[in-house]
């Protein structure tokens, strides 16, 4: 029987993640839950991972009072901001369902936006991919959905009128000369002089070296068998210095003969896979040197 599933990786949002289903419409079977791992009280673990864990026990609780399972896969804190960890796995998610004859629902509302978008990818991939795995499966575009729910207001701007109110009432009362109330101004005033500065969120994480995620984009189309061949080979290499050289070490693997034919042979695919995004090529004199782009390297790791 077919299920609905939902992917609902969840960071510091209820009612966007739950509403579409309890008051929208849209069905669910089933919801999976993409938390963060961890109990919130352990040490390094800070007010947002509470603020998220909070959420998540909370989803839990109010979805199986409407009768739909939870169920609920954890990530570590690292794993959720390293994209190529995130993308296979929930590549692999969405596809064993789809597999199963399940419908999916992938929402991505919530944070944290690595997550969020690494499930919007995978699920896009799958859908511009022709994998044999699916041919039962229904067509995938009317079983694979992705959605986003837009807050009906944003706390923060409240948070903020309600900080605005609390330093003007400390201000009136600075004259009273409590100390209390003047460092509780200052603290608040702070807070509202950083937020008039920066908006609501200050500095950038400095994550393994860099203070940036790149997503990339989803591949152009199918991969063929000798493409494949090509894609496996260049795994876990460093850069192949040209077409020529790396035509004749996949002859040496295959048990090819290396001639003209099998250069272009490879030339030729090589330079679709480019086209499709799975290989990166960086003229280097008058050479190319070929090596997988990270779409190529995520694709090796899910097929």
């Amino acid at each position: 029987m077919t299920e609905r599933v939902h992917f609902i990786p969840v960071g510091f949002d209820f009612d966007r993640l739950i509403y579409p289903i309890s008051k929208g419409n849209i069905d669910a079977d089933r919801v999976v839950l993409v938390t963060h791992k961890g109990d919130p009280e352990d040490e390094g673990t800070n007010k947002a991972a509470e603020l998220a864990a909070k959420m998540a026990d909370k989803l839990v609780e109010s979805f199986e009072l409407i009768d739909i399972e939870v169920e609920l896969k954890p990530l570590d804190t690292k794993e959720m901001f390293d994209y190529e960890t995130l993308y296979p796995k929930a590549y692999d998610f969405i596809f064993d369902e789809l597999k199963e004859g399940n419908e999916v629902f992938v929402n991505i509302s919530s944070m944290p936006r690595t997550v969020a978008f690494a499930f919007a990818t995978a699920a896009d991939s799958i859908i511009a991919e022709d994998r044999e795995e699916l041919e039962d499966v229904e067509e995938i575009r009317d079983m694979l959905h992705t959605y986003y729910v837009s807050p009906d207001e944003y706390l923060v701007h409240r948070m903020r009128e309600v900080l605005e109110n609390a330093a003007d009432t400390l201000d009136d009362l600075k004259r009273y000369e409590d100390l209390t109330v003047h460092e509780q101004y200052e603290e608040i005033r702070s807070v509202l002089d950083r937020i008039e500065s920066n908006g609501i969120t200050e500095g950038a994480q400095n994550l393994d070296g860099q203070m940036y995620v790149e997503f990339p984009s989803s591949p152009g189309s199918d991969v063929d068998d000798f493409e494949e061949t090509i894609l496996n080979f260049l795994s876990g290499k460093d850069p192949i210095q040209s077409t020529s050289v790396l035509a004749k070490k996949l002859a040496a693997k295959e048990g090819e003969e290396y001639d003209e034919s099998f250069r272009s042979r490879v030339q030729y695919n090589v330079s679709k896979l480019d086209e499709k995004g799975y290989v990166a090529r960086e003229k280097v004199g008058n050479r190319l040197e070929t090596q997988l782009s990270t779409m190529g390297r995520l694709w090796v790791q899910t097929h």
